[in-house]
Order: C-alpha cells, then structure tokens, then sequence
C-alpha cells in the first residue's frame, strides 16, 4: 500500500520493539482526521498512518490493538481496513439529552448546532472483540466548537490468547483553546465529562476484567483539569487513581524512552494516555513502550499528536510483578 506517495518505510526505521513485547499492546494515537474547513489536505497523511500500520504488521510490529482519536472523514475511518485489522469498533454518533436544560449555550460557538459528527472514536483489534458499550456525552457536556461532535467513550472486551478477556476502552475530552470557548465552560465540560467516563466505567466494565482507558484527555498543565480527571477515576475500582502507561514505562526505562525527546513530549502535554486498571485476579503490567508516530524526519509529524503503543503483560493479581508495578505507582 502506497496510496500516501513516496517509499514505503523500512522496517528497521521503525522504533525498535521492546525486550520484552509481553501479551499484547494498545497505540493510542488523535489522527487529525477532520473535515474541511477545520483542516485541509488531510487525507494523504492519514493514508500514510495506515500504510504505516500496514508496514509494521509486515514486519510482525504492528499493536494488538490501536484506538484513535479524530476518525471523522473517510480517509481516517479506513485506516484499519488499510492497516490489515480484523476486527474494527467505530463510538457513537449521538449525544443523550442534557441533563441541565437551562445552561447557557452560546450559538455563535455551535452550541446550539447539535451534533453535525460522530464521535471520531475508532478501536482496531487483532484479537476477537466479545464484547463492547459505548455513550455520546450528554449535550451539556461540552463547549465551544467542540459541542459539533458526539464526543463520548467506547469500550470493547477482546480475548488475548492464552491470557482471557482484557477490556480496552477510549475516549477524547473537550479541548481548551481549540474550542474557543470561555475558562469557566471549558472547566465545567472537562468536569462533567470526568464524572460521565468514571460513571460509565462503572456501570460497562465488568470489574473482574484488566482495564486499558487511553485516549486524548486534553489535561494539559492545568491544575484543575490535573486534579478532576484522577479523582474521577480513582472512583472507579475503589482505589487510588490508575497509573499511567508511558509515565510506568519512562520511569522503569529511564535510560531507553525515559530519555526520548518524543516520550517526553508525550507526558509533559498531558493529553495523551493510558491508564491501567488492575481486574479482581489479573493485573496489566506496562513492560515497554514506542512511538511508532512521533516525530518524522525533517522535523515534520503526521498529526498534531503522537502515537505510541504500550507492551502489556498480564499478571496474576499477587504477583510479585504485581506488587512491584503498586509500588510504582
């Protein structure tokens, strides 16, 4: 597959792989996939994100599982079928109704619009899917230009071979600047968005089964935003918060992709992640991370983010490997 011009990667221009590539592993990865006028010109880049992925499965690198962000448009919404993924979960399309009417809504920001996109949530699996549950966020939970789309989370058990069900799910929370929309809305969808994900994990997620949450959070370096989201996810188990599997991996690595410009890049902006939510007899360990779509050469990128994958391996609760990840944590 070539349909994004030039030469197809070489394999060894791929991150290199971790030692240990564990059970499975999940690319979280916001492609830029939207339409015009908001972006132009997209469409040969989110062909090469596929052709990528097409590559890499080549080579025997490819993610278990890939969640994306931004999948509006055709081009985005096809990049698993070009990426050889078998199994493919496309999120909502509409948002419930608000759950408080009488919020102001500013029409000149197209938050009176309703929903002219679906969510752009995608998640691609090697592994059968066996399960899934996804939800629009209600209307009154959003601001600005982002209140266009059915912003919302979806949520897939998949069978990893030799190891049982693990549950993945992805979501992608209202931007800040990007939606121009005032401090105060912005802090109260962020807000109102934290409480929906932790209430839906509770009620979808069966308890029992390991949990990857990742996705575009949109925290960034905001304190309330840094302090919200972990309070709402610590309701979830009945716990502390989740760890975070790049910060995991950098911090047990720090001499590998605890170094990497791109890795820190990552962590620094606060918006891509992935948490790990321990099951009742099974645990997720992070043994290793990549960044497959980070920066290219030249300096340029394929999106406004970073994709990177994080390897798992799934552990029985008790463990000693278990316990080392806690008192990571």
């Amino acid at each position: 597959m070539s349909g994004g011009g030039g030469v197809p990667p070489d394999p060894a221009s791929f991150p290199a792989p971790p030692a240990d590539r564990g059970d499975f592993s999940v690319l979280t990865y916001n492609v830029k996939g939207l339409p015009w006028p908001v972006a132009l010109g997209r469409g040969a880049a989110l062909q090469r994100i596929g052709d990528r992925l097409a590559h890499m499965r080549a080579a025997g690198q490819q993610p278990s599982v890939v969640v994306l962000q931004e999948a509006f448009i055709g081009e985005a919404k096809a990049i698993g079928e070009r990426a050889g993924y078998r199994y493919r979960v496309f999120g909502p399309r509409d948002s419930v109704a608000s759950a408080h009417p009488g919020i102001e809504r500013r029409w000149y920001l197209g938050e009176t619009q309703g929903k002219q996109l679906d969510s752009g949530l995608l998640i691609l699996s090697d592994f059968p899917i066996t399960d899934m549950a996804s939800a629009a966020f209600p209307t009154d939970a959003c601001a600005g230009f982002d209140c266009l789309a059915a912003k919302g989370v979806v949520l897939v058990t998949i069978e990893v071979p030799g190891k049982g069900p693990v549950a993945v799910a992805t979501t992608h929370f209202n931007s800040r600047g990007a939606s121009l929309a005032p401090g105060p809305a912005t802090a109260h969808a962020f807000a109102a968005q934290s409480q929906f994900l932790a209430a839906f994990l509770k009620r979808e997620w069966r308890a029992g089964t390991p949990l990857v949450l990742a996705g575009d959070f949109n925290v960034g370096r905001r304190p309330f935003r840094m302090a919200t989201l972990p309070k709402a996810l610590a309701t979830v188990s009945g716990e502390r918060a989740p760890a975070e599997g790049l910060r995991a991996t950098m911090t047990a690595d720090k001499a590998g992709i605890g170094r990497s410009p791109d890795a820190l890049s990552i962590r620094d902006s606060a918006r891509d992640m992935q948490f790990i939510f321990d099951g009742e007899d099974r645990s997720l360990k992070p043994v290793g991370a990549a960044i497959p779509f980070g920066t290219e050469a030249g300096g340029s990128a394929l999106s406004d983010h970073m994709g990177f994958m994080i390897h798992y391996r799934v552990v029985p609760q008790g463990s000693s490997a278990t316990r080392g990840k806690r008192d990571a944590a």
